[in-house]
């Protein structure tokens, strides 16, 4: 998205001419460029336009999902997580009344008419005078957050996603080579715009991964230690937007993840060659198999040594979220790389 200069400038003077305090519906904002926006470049983004424009402490980017609610401060911005159980405009919300009641002008980006319903009734039920609360279209936002910037440093943002969360192109990778592409996501991808990021459907188990580690990079980046006292990654699946299919999506991540995290996935997330439907082994083969079976010391735990398929399952279940536990502890290998002060 992208507006005259004017326009920009002129917005941001309003913005900046009252103390006002910014609660950006951050996944609403990215989904406003189709997803082009990784969540690393709008991070990157809204740290330099908060600090170039006088707001630092003021623009709070609120994400959903994540293993627990939290709060961190990191470079001048505020995050907000709303974990399992709720969603951001929840926190958005409730946020709102809480703020216009401290005397603060409030400035909710998003296009959610769901979230801008909200947030009216909480100004008018606060009794907030003329102007206490302002709505911000996501796709001015962005040209806002653009503004002032060199359109080919902007692009190259957009296309690498930031250095902190080197993930998400693992993630984008596994999700493309899952399902065979529509012809007129070959045809985005083929004509896409210099920005030379494309279109991407991103889904919920995927956000779901990106806010967990956004998080645990964010409290490492700060001083913290990413897992104290934080549920382990079992604690995603129990989000209430992830149905059956969502969980086992997120689960084939973690497998094609395996132990060597980062390394392991670039093998593991290339997309499978095409290969005639693989044969059944014959009776030499089965009988070898046997035979080595039995040979294995008594003590083994593979899978196929256990008693019952609901053993074999679950041995399979912790291998996985072991893999999904050391994918996401690398956040704090790369927190550095966050942005720049």
């Amino acid at each position: 998205p992208t507006l005259p200069g004017s326009q920009c400038a002129s917005a941001v003077r309003e913005l900046t001419a009252v103390p006002t305090c910014l609660l950006v519906d951050a996944n609403n904002v990215r989904g406003a460029t189709a997803f082009r926006l990784t969540t690393g470049a709008l991070v990157d983004l809204a740290e330099a336009w908060a600090h170039s424009n006088g707001l630092r402490g003021r623009v709070h980017l609120v994400w959903d999902h994540g293993c627990k609610p939290d709060a961190l401060t990191s470079r001048g911005l505020e995050h907000g997580f709303a974990g399992p159980r709720q969603s951001a405009d929840d926190m958005i919300a409730a946020q709102v009344p809480l703020l216009l009641k401290g005397g603060e002008r409030v400035c909710v980006v998003t296009t959610d008419r769901e979230l801008i319903f909200r947030a009216k009734h909480a100004a008018a039920s606060n009794g907030a005078g003329r102007g206490a609360l302002r709505l911000l279209g996501t796709r001015k936002f962005v040209a806002m957050l653009r503004h002032g910037r060199e359109a080919a440093e902007c692009a190259q943002e957009e296309a690498s996603g930031g250095e902190a969360l080197e993930g998400e192109h693992a993630l984008r990778r596994f999700a493309l080579a899952q399902r065979a592409s529509r012809w007129h996501e070959r045809r985005r991808r083929k004509h896409a715009r210099k920005s030379g990021a494309a279109p991407f459907a991103e889904r919920t188990w995927q956000r779901v991964l990106l806010a967990e580690r956004l998080r645990r990079a964010i409290r490492t980046r700060e001083g913290g230690v990413a897992n104290s006292g934080d549920p382990t990654a079992e604690a995603l699946l129990t989000d209430v937007r992830l149905d059956a299919r969502q969980r086992s999506s997120l689960l084939r991540f973690a497998a094609a993840v395996g132990e060597d995290g980062e390394a392991a996935a670039e093998e593991a997330l290339a997309p499978p060659p095409l290969t005639s439907r693989p044969r059944r082994p014959t009776r030499r083969a089965r009988r070898a198999a046997v035979v080595a079976e039995k040979s294995e010391p008594a003590g083994s735990s593979q899978p196929h040594r256990l008693a019952t398929p609901r053993e074999r399952g679950e041995w399979v279940r912790e291998r996985q979220l072991e893999s999904l536990e050391r994918w996401l502890s690398h956040a704090g290998d790369v927190a550095q790389g966050l942005g720049a002060p």
